[in-house]
């Protein structure tokens, strides 16, 4: 089977630059050809996001030339927050066989508190969510109420103990336990690995 071939979305604050994004590119590289998106507001040196419309739009462009320029090789969306957002709702339109979200932004941060539910409900692309307990845009309770009530089952939740939004795990009882935050993500990244080979590698 053809090695897979990774979209990867960074989050709204911060680009690829970020050192939790080259961190991750470097760690999922030994899963699959590691591809990066940059949403347009960021390449042109906005701060704030574009509109959803506008960032699904550079979603499916970016993901419709990947499959193009690899066609022999299985299309996997991942994103971080905003990234795994705009990687689930475009899904169903692209030839993607998985969809990976590190801390989905169920929850928006501002003052309404919106619950962006919907997208998850609707998906129907094979989606792990990778989730900390910590989080407070991610709580675990109504994720896994989503998982068990999906429709065709497509969600999947891998939950990290103690972990924030960004998976990032708390020093002092990490030290405790004689752990390391490279053991917690190693961990993550075998278990994203078994996701996504179990949705690219033929029976």
């Amino acid at each position: 089977m053809p090695r897979p071939v990774i979209l990867l979305a960074h989050g709204a604050g911060a680009g690829h630059e970020h050192p939790w994004m080259q961190r991750w590119r470097l760690r999922l590289s030994d899963l699959a050809d590691v591809h990066c998106l940059t949403y347009t507001y960021r390449e042109e040196g906005r701060r704030l996001p574009d509109p959803m419309d506008r960032l699904e739009a550079r979603h499916l462009r970016a993901a419709a030339a990947l499959s193009h320029a690899h066609p022999d090789q299985p299309l996997v969306l991942v994103g971080k927050s905003m990234g795994g957002r705009v990687s689930v709702r475009v899904a169903d339109r692209t030839d993607a066989v998985a969809v990976v979200a590190f801390g989905y932004p169920l929850v928006s941060s501002g003052k309404r508190q919106t619950r962006r539910d919907a997208p998850l409900r609707a998906i129907r692309t094979p989606t792990l969510l990778v989730q900390g307990t910590r989080d407070p845009m991610g709580p675990i309770d109504e994720l896994l109420e989503l998982v068990s009530s999906h429709p065709t089952g497509a969600l999947r939740l891998r939950v990290v103990d103690d972990g924030d939004h960004s998976l990032e795990c708390r020093k002092r009882p990490l030290r405790q336990a004689g752990r390391t935050q490279d053991d917690v993500d190693e961990e993550v990244l075998y278990d994203v690995g078994r996701f996504v080979r179990t949705h690219t590698v033929s029976p």
